[in-house]
């Protein structure tokens, strides 16, 4: 595959001993160079069909005389910028050819599913213990495994949500719940007459009690909401006594403590 660009790394040119000993038709040369190993069929090395480009060859594509072009090839080497293959002699770049193997082993990592050093690992494999604390280690798993678990977290989250359950906290019989209906007047009058039976006053009791809450919408102290509406009806009848009128149970209601009036001059105010 014919990638698009090439990576050229500045430091290699700048810094490197070697590229800053060329003259400028070196460093021409040598550039030119590494567009035709970008562009070989073994990234990295100079070739032609497979084979290491002739002197003669790269003099023309350079053009330059082969006498020049030899002479900037046997510089480029003595240099150490650019490098002879042993096997058959063709010019190479070291720098080029690493990240050529580089990017292929990545490239061979992707289609199995991620680092390679992870796809040959068994299920259940046995942890292994760091020398100092002695923990044990769990593996890393591979893309493969999380990609599996992944799916199966997003199936679970599309499927539909699991009904409400029916169960209920167990409340006292009457116990009112937050957001919960009203009792009746004929419900908190059944359950005055069982507390209350033969008393002609609990049923008006209760027709009060029933008025007065739910004209506040069934709140205590005007804020709370009420929960147990049996409670505050037996405290209502226990409390009953406090707000009759004076003279409905022939005793007369406490008389109002009063303070004496101040005095006109302020300096005797205590």
């Amino acid at each position: 595959m014919k990638l698009p660009a090439l990576q050229f790394y500045p430091g290699d040119w700048h810094k490197y001993q070697g590229v800053q000993a060329l003259d400028l038709e070196q460093r021409g040369a040598w550039f030119e160079l590494l567009l035709m190993m970008h562009d070989s069929d073994e990234r990295g090395v100079l070739l032609v069909n497979g084979k290491p480009m002739p002197e003669a060859v790269i003099a023309r594509r350079l053009g330059l005389v082969n006498q020049n072009a030899n002479q900037i090839l046997t510089t480029l080497v003595e240099f150490g910028v650019a490098s002879r293959r042993e096997s058959d002699g063709a010019i190479f770049c070291r720098r080029m050819v690493k990240d050529e193997k580089l990017r292929l082993l990545r490239t061979e990592a992707g289609r199995k599913g991620g680092n390679p050093r992870l796809l040959n690992q068994k299920a259940n494999q046995t942890p292994k213990q760091t020398p100092t604390t002695g923990v044990k280690q769990k593996p890393t798993p591979s893309s493969s495994f999380t990609t599996s678990v992944s799916r199966e977290r997003e199936a679970a989250d599309a499927a539909a949500p699991a009904p409400p359950s029916d169960k209920l906290v167990n409340t006292p019989a009457g116990s009112r719940k937050k957001g919960a209906a009203a009792p009746t007047l004929p419900e908190v009058q059944a359950y005055a007459a069982a507390q209350h039976p033969g008393n002609a006053d609990a049923q008006a009791e209760a027709a009060q009690f029933h008025d007065h809450y739910q004209s506040n919408g069934w709140r205590v102290g005007g804020k709370t909401p009420m929960v147990d509406w049996p409670a505050a009806f037996r405290n209502w009848m226990r409390r009953r006594a406090q707000f009759q009128a004076p003279g409905a149970t022939g005793t007369p209601p406490p008389a109002r403590a009063r303070t004496a009036p101040k005095p006109a001059d302020p300096k005797n105010w205590s």
